[in-house]
C-alpha cells in the first residue's frame, strides 16, 4: 500500500498542475451564412461567397476558454494577387464556431457557423 502511495501521489501531482489539454474542434463539415468551413486533422478549408478560399494549417484547437487565435491563408481568387496571410479568431461553444477573419490589419467579416450544416451564400455581386 505504502508504495502504491508514493507513487500515485506524485502523478496525481502533476496532473493537477499540468491545466486542461486543448480541445479540437470536431472534424467535419461547419456552415453559415456567406462561409463553409471543413475541418480535418491537418486543419481546416474555407469557402466564402464568390468562391474565395482559405486555409488553416495546423489542427483546429481550442483553448480552455473556447477560443483560438490561427494563422492561415485567404484568397480572393476573383481578384488579383492571389493568397494572402490571414488571421483565424473565434470561439467554439457547443455546435457553433464563430470564426472572424482578419486580413491586412482589418477584418474581412465574422461568421457564425453550426456544426453538419451547409452554407448559404448571398448573391455574388461583381
Amino acid at each position: 500500500m505504502r508504495g502504491w502511495l508514493s507513487f500515485t501521489l506524485p502523478l496525481l501531482a502533476v496532473a493537477a498542475c499540468s491545466g486542461p489539454s486543448p480541445v479540437s474542434v470536431p472534424k467535419g463539415q461547419w456552415g453559415g451564412r456567406n462561409m463553409s468551413l471543413f475541418v480535418d486533422a491537418a486543419g481546416a478549408s474555407a469557402t466564402f461567397k464568390c468562391g474565395a478560399q482559405g486555409r488553416i494549417n495546423q489542427p483546429l484547437v481550442v483553448n480552455d476558454t473556447g477560443s483560438f487565435n490561427l494563422s492561415g491563408t485567404y484568397d480572393p481568387v476573383l481578384v488579383n494577387g492571389g493568397a494572402r496571410p490571414a488571421r483565424y479568431t473565434g470561439t467554439l461553444s457547443g455546435t457553433t464556431l464563430q470564426v472572424t477573419v482578419g486580413l491586412d490589419g482589418g477584418s474581412i467579416g465574422t461568421y457564425e457557423l453550426d456544426q453538419g450544416k451547409p452554407a448559404a451564400y448571398d448573391v455574388c455581386n461583381y
